[in-house]
Protein backbone atom coordinates (compact mmCIF):
# COMPACT_ATOMS: atom_id res chain seq x y z
CA UNK A 1 0.00 0.00 0.00
CA UNK A 2 1.04 3.40 -1.02
CA UNK A 3 0.29 6.73 1.32
CA UNK A 4 0.75 9.94 -0.23
CA UNK A 5 0.90 12.65 2.08
CA UNK A 6 -1.44 15.92 1.53
CA UNK A 7 1.19 18.34 2.70
CA UNK A 8 -1.50 21.24 2.01
CA UNK A 9 -3.65 20.10 5.52
CA UNK A 10 -2.39 21.74 8.42
CA UNK A 11 0.09 19.90 10.61
CA UNK A 12 -0.03 22.26 13.46
CA UNK A 13 -2.97 24.64 14.91
CA UNK A 14 -3.28 26.88 17.86
CA UNK A 15 -6.54 27.43 19.72
CA UNK A 16 -7.88 29.61 22.50
CA UNK A 17 -10.80 28.18 24.40
CA UNK A 18 -14.11 29.72 25.28
CA UNK A 19 -13.19 30.04 28.83
CA UNK A 20 -11.42 33.24 28.45
CA UNK A 21 -13.01 33.92 25.15
CA UNK A 22 -17.02 36.02 25.38
CA UNK A 23 -19.42 38.60 25.04
CA UNK A 24 -22.88 39.24 26.41
CA UNK A 25 -25.12 40.80 23.78
CA UNK A 26 -28.98 40.70 23.20
CA UNK A 27 -30.52 39.66 19.96
CA UNK A 28 -33.63 38.90 18.20
CA UNK A 29 -35.06 36.45 15.55
CA UNK A 30 -37.66 36.88 13.01
CA UNK A 31 -38.00 34.61 10.29
CA UNK A 32 -40.80 33.62 7.99
CA UNK A 33 -42.04 31.30 10.76
CA UNK A 34 -40.66 32.26 14.00
CA UNK A 35 -40.45 35.25 15.49
CA UNK A 36 -38.53 35.13 18.90
CA UNK A 37 -38.15 38.20 21.33
CA UNK A 38 -35.62 40.51 22.04
CA UNK A 39 -33.25 38.49 25.13
CA UNK A 40 -29.60 37.87 25.77
CA UNK A 41 -27.06 35.31 26.01
CA UNK A 42 -23.58 35.02 27.53
CA UNK A 43 -21.77 33.83 23.95
CA UNK A 44 -18.56 32.14 24.70
CA UNK A 45 -16.31 31.55 21.68
CA UNK A 46 -13.55 28.95 20.38
CA UNK A 47 -11.03 29.67 17.96
CA UNK A 48 -8.28 27.09 15.97
CA UNK A 49 -6.07 28.51 13.35
CA UNK A 50 -4.20 25.70 11.24
CA UNK A 51 -1.57 26.54 9.43
CA UNK A 52 2.25 25.94 8.74
CA UNK A 53 4.84 27.36 11.35
CA UNK A 54 6.91 29.88 10.67
CA UNK A 55 11.18 29.67 11.19
CA UNK A 56 10.53 30.43 15.37
CA UNK A 57 8.13 27.89 15.32
CA UNK A 58 4.85 29.56 15.75
CA UNK A 59 1.49 29.14 13.92
CA UNK A 60 0.24 32.63 15.07
CA UNK A 61 1.11 34.02 18.37
CA UNK A 62 -1.41 33.40 21.47
CA UNK A 63 -0.97 37.02 22.43
CA UNK A 64 -1.45 38.53 19.15
CA UNK A 65 -5.26 36.05 18.54
CA UNK A 66 -6.12 37.05 22.17
CA UNK A 67 -5.90 40.54 21.37
CA UNK A 68 -7.48 40.47 18.17
CA UNK A 69 -10.13 38.27 19.51
CA UNK A 70 -10.79 40.45 22.23
CA UNK A 71 -10.39 43.59 20.47
CA UNK A 72 -13.52 42.18 17.95
CA UNK A 73 -15.91 40.73 20.38
CA UNK A 74 -15.70 43.95 22.49
CA UNK A 75 -17.58 45.58 19.93
CA UNK A 76 -20.48 43.59 20.39
CA UNK A 77 -20.48 42.73 24.16
CA UNK A 78 -23.10 44.66 26.10
CA UNK A 79 -24.98 45.68 22.96
CA UNK A 80 -28.37 45.03 21.37
CA UNK A 81 -27.33 43.29 18.20
CA UNK A 82 -29.56 43.83 14.94
CA UNK A 83 -29.56 42.60 11.49
CA UNK A 84 -29.12 45.35 8.41
CA UNK A 85 -30.86 42.38 6.06
CA UNK A 86 -33.85 41.01 7.43
CA UNK A 87 -37.20 42.31 5.43
CA UNK A 88 -39.16 41.63 8.53
CA UNK A 89 -37.41 44.46 10.35
CA UNK A 90 -38.17 47.83 10.00
CA UNK A 91 -35.45 50.40 11.26
CA UNK A 92 -35.77 54.52 11.81
CA UNK A 93 -33.56 56.90 13.45
CA UNK A 94 -35.78 59.22 15.77
CA UNK A 95 -33.24 61.75 17.38
CA UNK A 96 -30.73 59.57 19.76
CA UNK A 97 -32.95 56.19 19.21
CA UNK A 98 -33.18 53.44 16.83
CA UNK A 99 -36.91 52.88 16.40
CA UNK A 100 -37.12 48.92 15.56
CA UNK A 101 -40.18 47.13 14.00
CA UNK A 102 -39.55 43.63 14.48
CA UNK A 103 -41.95 41.87 13.39
CA UNK A 104 -44.98 42.09 15.62
CA UNK A 105 -42.74 43.90 18.29
CA UNK A 106 -41.70 47.06 18.88
CA UNK A 107 -38.40 48.65 20.30
CA UNK A 108 -36.95 52.15 20.82
CA UNK A 109 -33.29 51.87 21.76
CA UNK A 110 -30.60 54.39 22.29
CA UNK A 111 -28.62 54.20 18.89
CA UNK A 112 -25.19 54.01 21.16
CA UNK A 113 -26.43 50.87 22.19
CA UNK A 114 -27.10 49.25 19.30
CA UNK A 115 -24.77 47.05 16.79
CA UNK A 116 -26.11 46.61 13.38
CA UNK A 117 -24.53 43.56 11.67
CA UNK A 118 -24.31 42.69 7.60
CA UNK A 119 -26.79 39.62 8.86
CA UNK A 120 -30.16 38.36 7.94
CA UNK A 121 -30.88 37.41 11.11
CA UNK A 122 -28.58 37.33 14.12
CA UNK A 123 -28.05 34.04 15.17
CA UNK A 124 -24.70 31.75 16.24
CA UNK A 125 -24.54 30.80 13.03
CA UNK A 126 -24.38 34.33 11.57
CA UNK A 127 -22.25 35.84 14.47
CA UNK A 128 -19.39 32.80 14.17
CA UNK A 129 -19.22 33.36 10.38
CA UNK A 130 -18.75 37.42 10.58
CA UNK A 131 -16.42 36.38 13.77
CA UNK A 132 -14.28 34.51 11.22
CA UNK A 133 -14.48 36.57 8.41
CA UNK A 134 -13.17 39.92 10.74
CA UNK A 135 -10.38 37.93 12.07
CA UNK A 136 -9.49 36.22 8.13
CA UNK A 137 -9.35 40.18 7.05
CA UNK A 138 -7.07 41.12 10.11
CA UNK A 139 -4.73 38.20 9.34
CA UNK A 140 -4.36 39.31 5.76
CA UNK A 141 -3.74 42.40 6.58
CA UNK A 142 -0.73 41.66 9.20
CA UNK A 143 0.46 39.18 6.32
CA UNK A 144 -0.10 36.36 8.19
CA UNK A 145 -2.61 34.73 5.54
CA UNK A 146 -0.28 32.98 3.77
CA UNK A 147 1.01 30.53 6.27
CA UNK A 148 -2.61 29.84 7.31
CA UNK A 149 -4.36 26.83 6.07
CA UNK A 150 -7.70 27.00 8.71
CA UNK A 151 -9.78 29.14 10.93
CA UNK A 152 -12.56 27.27 12.70
CA UNK A 153 -14.92 29.71 14.90
CA UNK A 154 -17.55 27.76 17.26
CA UNK A 155 -19.62 29.96 19.26
CA UNK A 156 -21.78 29.07 22.28
CA UNK A 157 -25.33 30.31 22.40
CA UNK A 158 -25.97 28.48 26.17
CA UNK A 159 -24.13 25.26 27.23
CA UNK A 160 -26.49 22.83 25.01
CA UNK A 161 -26.24 25.19 21.51
CA UNK A 162 -23.27 26.05 19.47
CA UNK A 163 -22.60 26.78 15.91
CA UNK A 164 -19.47 25.80 14.29
CA UNK A 165 -18.01 28.18 10.78
CA UNK A 166 -14.61 27.22 9.04
CA UNK A 167 -12.83 28.87 6.33
CA UNK A 168 -9.79 27.31 4.16
CA UNK A 169 -7.00 29.63 2.71
CA UNK A 170 -8.78 29.33 -0.53
CA UNK A 171 -11.71 30.67 0.89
Amino acid sequence: MIVILDHTLPSHSVAIDRVSAHFSAAHALKTSQYEEGLHGHNYQVEMEIGGKMDTEDLVVDFVFLEDLLQQILSQWDHYVLMPMNNTYVTLSENDDNLEIQYGNRFYSIPKREIKLLNCVNVTTEALSRLLGEKIRAQLKKENLWDRIQSIRITIWETSCYRATYSIGSTS
